[in-house]
């Protein structure tokens, strides 16, 4: 764990260094590209995939608190085969629906379309596709005051029963989350487990859950994560809009090991990791395109808290007199992994930079209904080659699919 005086000195360090280079460019210029031009860049989800072939819908769902969520269905394939079995897929943290289709022929939500899957990809609360509330303007504060909680609460249990009641395929969603993917449905299916009763299985892609060994620049938040005037100058008190200065000090490593200014000024890969060896730069100028496609400031303070406090897997901690008021108890309450009744299936990667593979390993052995853990078999995997990865295919998205036939309708 890094303590308060060992992030200050690194912050000292940093502005020193920072101080040093002057006016000088902080970064090295990417080479120039010979890349074609991909009209991917400028079209959303949806035109996204019309344009390579598939049908695309878009639905719109309210959530019990009001908010209105953006989903995004490839309902059958490039035949024209209507797709069975609904599989619902769920980004990560700065994500949203356009991760699962951006990887060319690797994007698993056209592999799964393929493969005679009915395809649904779900917005969180606050990224680009569900910005919208039945009362509240999404310019003001009472809009932003959520985190993975609510979208654990909120957002999956309304999209999942939407999708049910519009397949009729009730209790045969599988579901295959990434990164906050994973932390959302383990929210919802340890706090609601009525909600998750229409999964039949969850596949978690690197699941953030226990922050214990976080190598991510998030730590460096974790000993301001309450400290509101901080967080106002620096972070954005209401949606995650880090200010220059901030962004400087977390891209520090990125600068000393990728020095490219496109990815080191990129909060997605700030906070997530970049593996220049197995990320598919073909796709970047596409994904800068798209993420990060936005969320709330509390969202990354939320796990900023639980590196705060040693990894423990809790609800939000509003301080001791906001806790009691909230619930009843000094400290946030622990999500009971005991009470997650889905089957799960676990992946991870080793060089994991958020959900580190010591902390998979931990959540695997909470969890009663465990089907499978799965590492990676390449080292320098991250966090983004999930979604990203040159050899997501090969590496992850094959086993995926072996694993999803024993769980498929016949």
């Amino acid at each position: 764990m890094f303590t308060t005086s060992k992030v200050h000195r690194i912050i000292i360090i940093a502005i020193l260094v920072d101080f040093a280079r002057g006016s000088t460019q902080r970064y090295e210029n990417p080479k120039p590209s010979t890349r074609r031009f991909d009209p991917d860049d400028f079209l959303d989800t949806a035109q996204i995939i019309r344009r390579h072939g598939y049908p695309a819908e878009t639905h719109i769902v309210a959530t019990e608190d009001g908010y209105l969520i953006g989903l995004h269905r490839i309902p059958g394939s490039q035949d024209g085969k209507k797709g069975c079995q609904p599989v619902f897929l769920q980004h990560g943290l700065l994500g949203s629906s356009a991760d699962w289709i951006m990887n060319g022929n690797n994007s698993l939500g056209f592999l799964l379309a393929d493969q005679g899957y009915d395809v649904w990809l779900g917005n969180y609360r606050g990224n680009t596709y569900s910005r919208g509330h039945v009362t509240l303007p999404t310019w003001s504060a009472q809009y932003w005051n959520f985190s993975w909680h609510e979208m654990g609460i909120y957002d999956l249990p309304a999209a999942l029963y939407y999708v049910s009641n519009t397949t009729g395929k009730y209790g045969e969603i599988i579901y295959i989350g990434h990164s906050m993917g994973g932390t959302g449905y383990l929210v919802m299916s340890s706090t609601k487990p009525e909600a998750a009763k229409n999964v039949k299985l969850m596949i978690g892609l690197a699941p953030a859950s226990h922050m214990t060994n976080v190598t991510s620049p998030v730590r460096y938040l974790a000993p301001y994560a309450n400290d509101i005037q901080w967080l106002s100058k620096y972070l954005g008190i209401n949606e995650l809009l880090p200010n220059d200065k901030l962004l400087k000090f977390l891209s520090y490593e990125c600068d000393k090991t990728v020095k490219n200014d496109k990815i080191c000024g990129n909060v997605l890969f700030i906070f997530l990791g970049f593996e220049k060896d197995e990320f598919n730069v073909d796709i970047l100028p596409k994904v800068l395109s798209h993420d990060p496609a936005g969320t709330s400031s509390k969202t990354v303070l939320h796990y900023a808290q639980e590196i705060r406090d040693h990894g423990r897997f809790q609800q939000y901690d509003y301080g001791l007199e906001g806790n009691l008021i909230k619930y009843g108890t000094p400290s946030p309450p622990l999500y009971k992994m005991e009470k997650v009744k889905s089957k799960v299936y676990l992946m991870y990667a080793e060089m994991d930079n958020l959900a580190s593979a010591t902390d998979v390993r931990i959540l695997s052995r909470e969890l009663k209904n465990l089907v499978g853990l799965y590492k990676v078999p390449l080292r320098v995997f991250n966090h983004v080659d999930f979604i990203f990865g040159k050899d997501a295919y090969s590496l992850v998205y094959k086993k995926v699919l072996e694993v999803m036939k024993n769980f498929t309708i016949n």
